[in-house]
């Protein structure tokens, strides 16, 4: 395969998620509309008008999806396949400090618990702020000062200085 070559799990990857995008349009009003792509003039990409009809309509696969997982677990089950076998088909671990891949297969999709986690670094999600473009690392919600969240907005970037002024007035210090 060349490297213009896209495989077929990604090309199935790219198809779902154009699928979410016709599910926030068809389910939650959402609009499509063109977004250039930074650095490449001329160039754009489909996305949506409120990004939050995006995020319903995600869940919604998501949840269509661990339906799915289940459904066709059982049905491999029914057709005579392992345990073992389904969680091959899942690519978890061979073991874990949990226990099997069959039993890990058999805690996610029927005692639905998730998966233990692999040894990451702290989890972080990256997003371009549309008032600055700039790169985001997003810790999430849970420190509460506004620069221990997020790291990357542009120093004059006004959406993170309305949050840091916000903070500021929440905490009581006006001062800079």
């Amino acid at each position: 395969m060349s490297a213009i070559e896209i495989s077929r799990r990604e090309q199935a990857a790219s198809a779902t998620r154009e699928h979410v995008r016709r599910v926030a349009v068809s389910a939650y009003e959402a609009h499509e509309i063109e977004e250039p792509i930074e650095g490449f003039h001329g160039l754009s990409r489909t996305v949506l008008d409120e990004p939050l009809a995006g995020l319903r309509a995600a869940q919604l696969v998501a949840d269509v999806t661990a339906g799915a997982l289940r459904e066709w677990a059982l049905r491999a089950r029914g057709a005579g396949r392992t345990w073992d076998d389904v969680g091959v088909a899942l690519e978890l671990p061979v073991w874990s400090h949990d226990g099997t891949r069959a039993e890990a297969a058999w805690d996610w999709l029927i005692e639905r618990r998730p998966l233990a986690p692999a040894t990451q670094p702290p989890p972080s999600a990256v997003w371009t702020c549309t008032t600055c473009r700039a790169r985001v690392r997003d810790a999430g919600p849970f420190a509460t000062h506004p620069d221990d969240r997020e790291v990357g907005h542009d120093d004059d970037c006004a959406r993170q200085t309305a949050a840091l002024e916000a903070f500021r007035r929440e905490e009581g210090d006006t001062d800079d």
